[in-house]
């Protein structure tokens, strides 16, 4: 009897440990999940940003080419790192000579560029989803295809298409956050139209592009 009471203990001992398992393994994907998915704030400045870069007069003769965004995303890293380069030639130019701009343009001092850097070192790469594009049709396309069309010349034969390659948001509070960016013409595989770091502040309720940021790559 005893002997059926310990078998009996065992067996639920192992089953509350397998269902134990199973939750954390529920928990574990479902968080992984919501990492691979935007967020309501995410993806309204996403959207405010391309709803107004789109419509600048250096696009106007694009507007028949086909939009593709670069699956794989710009990493968050890069904001930062533009951020802290433009700041810092703005200093050498004895530039920042204004609490304005101060206030406005480089509000982040040295430690707290530090931390984020810091958050951001283990930083996974974000894929584009055509549902993150909510007023625009967009295709994605991998890099690596981007790039054997580049070098292979199959650009000359395929429609023309508009290219895009842009990081995810990188929050830094309630009001501010940064967007990395390149937007290229694809008729000559990937020509540069514009190229930087924005700053995407939050106005009224209504996230606007503030600031631009370069980050010492030229084309």
């Amino acid at each position: 009897m005893k002997n059926i009471i310990l078998f009996f203990l065992g067996l639920m001992l192992i089953s509350c440990s397998i269902q134990s398992s199973s939750n954390q393994n529920a928990k574990k994907k479902s968080t992984a999940f919501l990492g691979n998915n935007l967020i309501d704030v995410e993806s309204n400045i996403i959207n405010s940003f391309l709803n107004v870069e789109l419509e600048k007069e250096r696009y106007k003769n694009y507007k028949d080419f086909e939009i593709v965004v670069i699956e794989e995303a710009l990493k968050k890293y890069k904001s930062i790192e533009a951020y802290q380069y433009s700041c810092d030639e703005w200093i050498s130019m004895d530039r920042i000579n204004k609490i304005g701009d101060i206030e406005n343009r480089f509000f982040l001092d040295t430690l707290q560029i530090k931390k984020i850097k810091i958050k951001l070192e283990k930083e996974e790469v974000y894929h584009w989803k055509v549902s993150d594009f909510k007023n625009i049709g967009v295709n994605l396309l991998k890099y690596e295809e981007l790039r054997n069309i580049i070098n292979t010349g199959a650009y000359i034969t395929l429609p023309s298409k508009l290219i895009i390659y842009l990081s995810k948001p990188l929050i830094i509070d309630e009001n501010n956050a940064f967007i990395s960016f390149e937007i290229g013409n694809g008729q000559l595989g990937f020509s540069s139209i514009n190229h930087f770091t924005v700053l995407m502040r939050k106005v009224n309720s209504k996230w606007e592009q503030s600031v631009f940021y370069e980050d010492g790559v030229f084309n």
